[in-house]
């Protein structure tokens, strides 16, 4: 009983120190997900130490985070996904070579070995998809075309970082195997064809929860449609992500009942809040031997991937045809992490592949980056207007 007790009590902790953050976070106007990840930083060995990194918490944490993929997927519409899909792409591409590849020489030139200086450069590529809408929609420019072209790069940029993060992988762990790319491609195209094919079923899957008379079972088969090809992204070589949230976003155009979604939502409120926490627990800042050596780094890092957003997407939109104001928009529109980039530092932490001072730096960037996003961006919006009144 005393292991159960504990199994409760650390979620408990959580959840309440969670809740608690966010309400604040809510009140100063910042990303709710920093309230999440500071609960963790606040119960873990910085700074209480009551919760260290049991497997409870780590199973909980990661049915979080493939939940709220999911529910990002099935919220989205496919339709302006293809609208303004190439702009996108080629925006999100700009910010991932550039990330990448300030990310793996700013490792090198620290001394890092060629491991840690890819894992440094994938945790650099992502875009927190809800804290970039979180700002876009505080000033009600979601629905610009800068803010669908963010929208759009965003959840692309996500999908680049989580192939970065395998291949990664590969290359750090040495499991470079001819099958293990094989399965990995096999997986990309078959996440294809459900992406392609899906789409046109959701009629037929409409119909069929229709007639199952147990209240909850529509929300339940459709939540255990999003973690089968979840697991199957994940038993495929890639993480589970680009399966839930390809399955999400195909599943999208269903004539699900409000209720469903509502499930959704509240599922995802319980215990996304865990997985964020969770990589709050897993900063430990006393494993440090030099931390005047470690701070620098960690500012660096933040550094690097504030400026290699900014440059890559801001360039990339300018060469697309956008102008340099929705370009500049875009560029620091790009730059929140809170969201992939912190799989890809639980992974390489877990693997030993990255120390503190770089997982530092991750969640370092994750805050700093969330907080300068909304000052930023409404910044040049206002620039904007003001050119545009004076013409």
């Amino acid at each position: 009983m005393v292991e159960e007790a504990e199994a409760l009590l650390h979620i408990l902790l959580i959840l309440l120190t969670a809740k608690v953050l966010e309400e604040i976070m809510y009140r100063l106007h910042q990303p709710l997900v920093l309230g999440d990840i500071l609960a963790g930083i606040i119960l873990g060995p910085t700074i209480l130490g009551l919760i260290v990194v049991p497997e409870h918490v780590r199973a909980i944490a990661w049915l979080g985070l493939v939940v709220l993929i999911f529910l990002a997927g099935f919220e989205s519409e496919i339709s302006e996904f293809k609208r303004y899909g190439k702009t996108a792409a080629i925006v999100a591409l700009g910010g991932v070579l550039t990330s990448f590849t300030l990310g793996y020489l700013y490792g090198i030139a620290l001394g890092y070995g060629h491991a840690s200086s890819l894992f440094l450069a994938a945790i650099l590529t992502p875009t927190s998809v809800g804290v970039t809408i979180g700002t876009l929609s505080s000033i009600g420019k979601l629905h610009s075309r800068e803010g669908y072209v963010i929208l759009g790069a965003a959840v692309i940029d996500d999908v680049y970082a989580v192939i970065v993060l395998s291949i990664v992988y590969g290359l750090a762990t040495g499991s470079t195997r001819l099958e293990a790319y094989a399965s990995l491609t096999a997986g990309i195209l078959i996440l294809i064809l459900i992406m392609l094919l899906v789409p046109g079923l959701t009629d037929k899957l409409h119909n069929a929860l229709r007639k199952l008379h147990v209240h909850e079972a529509p929300f339940i088969f459709t939540l255990i449609i999003g973690l089968a090809v979840a697991v199957f992204s994940a038993h495929v070589g890639l993480t589970p992500i680009p399966g839930a949230f390809i399955i999400g976003l195909a599943l999208s155009n269903m004539k699900a009942p409000e209720r469903i979604r509502k499930d959704l939502e509240v599922l995802e409120e319980v215990i996304t809040p865990i997985f964020f926490a969770y990589a709050g627990i897993l900063l430990n800042p006393w494993e440090l031997t030099n931390t005047i050596q470690v701070l620098p780094v960690a500012i660096g890092i933040t550094v690097l991937g504030l400026i290699s957003k900014i440059l890559g997407c801001g360039l990339a939109s300018k060469l697309v045809g956008l102008n340099w104001y929705e370009s500049m928009i875009i560029g620091f529109g790009m730059m929140p992490r809170a969201g992939v980039d912190i799989v890809i530092a639980v992974t390489g932490l877990t693997l030993g592949l990255i120390d503190q001072a770089i997982y530092m730096g991750a969640l370092m960037l994750i805050y700093v980056s969330s907080i300068l996003t909304p000052v930023t961006v409404q910044s040049i919006y206002q620039k904007m207007s003001k050119q545009q009144s004076t013409k």
